[in-house]
């Protein structure tokens, strides 16, 4: 089964944190499979109202692992782009909170995530269109 990555608890790897706050972003956006969301209903709806974190998801519900079969198309197609590429880890890393509460640091982090995602979903047409505009020049009549 191909994996993104594994939750580590402890040590210089420990990832749990990070990729919770990962996780927390992919279910408040609707980005995990359907099939998913219904059998873990419940969780999704603790983890988008802030009452479980994502690293309690990722470990009761998705057992450690983050794998492709747990998002939908476009999830896999954003955690390729964003996640997989090292740009979230970049990201997360330039977050200076280093509390303990789990949602301050999804707060800090979800606004960077998101715009790495409108960027990644963002048509790519509609640059071309923006700059065939800027480019057509009126007509003298």
């Amino acid at each position: 089964m191909e994996l993104y990555e594994s939750m580590t608890l402890n040590g210089e790897g420990r990832n749990v944190e990070r990729l919770g706050a990962f996780v927390a972003w992919l279910i408040s956006n609707d980005l995990m499979n359907p099939m998913l969301v219904d059998a873990s209903g419940s969780s999704v709806a603790r983890v988008r109202m802030q009452d479980l974190t994502g690293a309690d998801f990722l470990s009761t519900i998705l057992h450690g692992d983050l794998s492709p079969s747990h998002l939908n198309e476009l999830g896999r197609g954003f955690t390729n782009s964003y996640f997989v590429s090292g740009q979230y880890a970049e990201d997360y890393a330039a977050c200076r909170y280093e509390g303990e509460d789990e949602w301050l640091r999804f707060d800090e982090i979800s606004p960077k995530i998101s715009a790495a995602f409108r960027q990644f979903n963002q048509p790519k047409s509609a640059l071309r269109e923006i700059g065939a505009k800027i480019l057509k020049f009126p007509s003298r009549r």
